[in-house]
């Protein structure tokens, strides 16, 4: 992973952005932020947000449903969508190595402040949005059984995630309507949620209903992708795939 270019670049950029918005406010803050509650929110979204990335395996599965690699999986005892997901977190591991150096740094100087119940339930948020994250790129991957080309839509995927994940503004700086809407769709708590738990901004009550909904996204996911995958393999064995 490029990490000087997808989190580095991006802490500095958006750290010097945000401290002429705020420096440029009466009182020092934007929505309740100060410059160093954002500095807090800015690095973890963004170490977050690339943990559950999964630009290089989506890839790889539509490229594998298009070349034909994927016959070589269907005639193994091998579970294609298990394969990826262990890519995946492999592919992933450097930037949780590094999250958690940074997070217990961040702890341990107390620039951030956290409950033990927090940072379990920060941590858990984090786990669910990775399997989330994962799900939704693994069915707009599938696609490719229906569609010649999907890059397109990993392109509007990717442009998009920015915005609805709350990597580039926190989501609870949108408009409160919006706001409300966003806690009950998945893209918050791949970056958003997690980060606003493990800062130790998110009361117990927002805590247990960040947990009860991003639980039901897992498991509506995972049988919605079931569902697809199992009928397009279907539809890719008919055909002669």
């Amino acid at each position: 992973m490029d990490i000087s270019g997808k989190i580095l670049l991006p802490i500095f950029v958006q750290s010097i952005l945000w401290r002429a918005v705020i420096d440029s406010t009466p009182n020092g803050q934007i929505a309740g932020y100060t410059y160093e509650a954002m500095f807090q929110y800015v690095i973890l979204s963004i170490l977050i947000a690339n943990f559950v990335k999964v630009d290089s395996v989506e890839r790889q599965i539509s490229n594998a449903i298009k070349d034909g690699t994927l016959n070589k999986f269907l005639a193994q005892p091998v579970d294609f969508a298990l394969y990826n997901l262990m890519t995946f977190l492999a592919d992933s591991t450097p930037v949780l190595l590094g999250g958690i150096i940074v997070y217990g740094a961040m702890l341990f100087t107390g620039f951030v402040s956290a409950t033990a119940f927090q940072i379990v339930s920060g941590m858990l948020v984090l786990l669910f949005g990775l399997f989330i994250s994962f799900l939704l790129a693994f069915m707009i991957a599938a696609l490719a059984f229906y569609m010649d080309e999907v890059w397109t839509l990993f392109v509007m995927k990717s442009m998009s995630m920015w915005f609805l994940t709350g990597q580039v503004i926190p989501l609870d700086m949108f408009p409160e309507s919006v706001a409300r809407v966003l806690k009950f769709l998945p893209f918050g708590y791949l970056a958003f949620v997690p980060t606003k738990i493990l800062t130790g901004t998110f009361s117990t009550e927002e805590i247990f209903f960040a947990l009860s909904v991003v639980f039901c996204w897992t498991i509506g996911l995972y049988l919605l992708y079931k569902i697809f995958w199992t009928y397009s393999l279907r539809q890719y064995s008919a055909f002669g795939g």
